[in-house]
């Protein structure tokens, strides 16, 4: 089945259509980049590489990514390989390395669009997890590019929700015998994301949420818990800002703010929101944007929006 991305942006936040791009990926196949360009007249800032979570897809975010596109940042959301639109295999990566050499082909899409080979990062929930990997392994170097900035929304480098332990002995013996056999994600509860019934059934309908994974990719992940848990203390050396929400119940905000401070070369700036995990889908999200807006800024010494898009 087909699905419009642009049809799953939930009807309350309605933004300005996103360009679709395709990024071809290394063993076939393609992907989604969707390109939020800043309205003409408006002063051009460092463009934003934005990475989605475990179960979601570009859409999810739109509204957060508009917001910065209307400051003047080019956003491109990357669609991860096998989520979403994406015509990968669906809930499927190889390995930890194949889904970081995705995020240097799309930091290489973003320097061909934009000229710049310098660009901010941001990435929410799982995506966030990724993103720490990959910078604190050394990623944007091989790839030529340079980090201005770091934002991580609510990051999954401390779950409180895992995968139940008789599901993990399932996906040890399916990695023997059948690593594309599909398990359920642990995240089928909407209220875990989310207090907003309007958004709660939005994620129930939503035609792009990703339900299931393979036992790869569920080891895919626990490989990169370890890769972030033996990260040298400060190696992200560029500056992070951490969103943080009040009432998550999926990630541990106390041991991620730990994890953030011990790879962080400088001081993190870390800033706790009002809401569930998921605040881009607050009822009033400005919040957040204006937090990511500002951990971007800092960085680039712009005067504040004027006002909300």
């Amino acid at each position: 089945m087909t699905v419009d991305t642009n049809d799953c942006y939930h009807p309350s936040r309605p933004v300005p259509s996103p360009a679709r791009l395709e990024l071809p990926l290394a063993g076939g196949g393609h992907t989604s980049v969707f390109l939020h360009s800043p309205p003409p007249g408006v002063e051009p800032r460092l463009p934003v590489l934005y990475v989605h979570g475990i179960q979601s897809h570009p859409g999810w975010f739109a509204g957060s990514a508009a917001f910065l596109a209307a400051a003047g940042h080019p956003v491109f959301q990357l669609t991860r390989r096998g989520s979403g639109d994406s015509q990968a295999r669906p809930g499927h990566a190889r390995s930890p390395w194949q889904l970081m050499d995705d995020l240097a082909a799309a930091g290489e899409l973003v320097a061909q669009r934009t000229g710049s080979r310098r660009l901010h990062l941001l990435g929410v929930s799982w995506g966030g997890k990724l993103l720490a990997a990959w910078v604190g392994t050394g990623g944007l170097f091989p790839a030529g590019l340079e980090g201005a900035s770091l934002t991580l929304v609510a990051p999954g480098l401390s779950p409180r929700v895992d995968v139940p332990i008789s599901t993990k002995l399932l996906v040890a013996l399916s990695l023997l015998c059948c690593p594309g056999r599909r398990y359920a994600i642990p995240l089928s509860d909407v209220e875990l994301f989310t207090d907003n019934s309007s958004f709660q059934q939005y994620l129930r309908d939503d035609p792009l949420r990703l339900h299931k994974a393979t036992a790869r990719f569920l080891y895919v992940s626990r490989q990169l818990d370890r890769i972030v848990r033996v990260l040298s203390d400060n190696c992200l050396d560029l500056p992070v800002r951490l969103i943080l929400a009040e009432r998550d119940r999926i990630i541990d905000n106390v041991a991620t703010a730990e994890v953030v401070t011990r790879l962080s070369f400088q001081e993190p700036s870390i800033v706790t929101l009002g809401g569930a995990h998921s605040l881009e889908f607050e009822e009033d999200p400005s919040p957040l944007f204006k937090a990511i807006w500002e951990g971007l800024a800092n960085k680039e010494q712009d005067p504040a929006p004027a006002s909300n898009p």
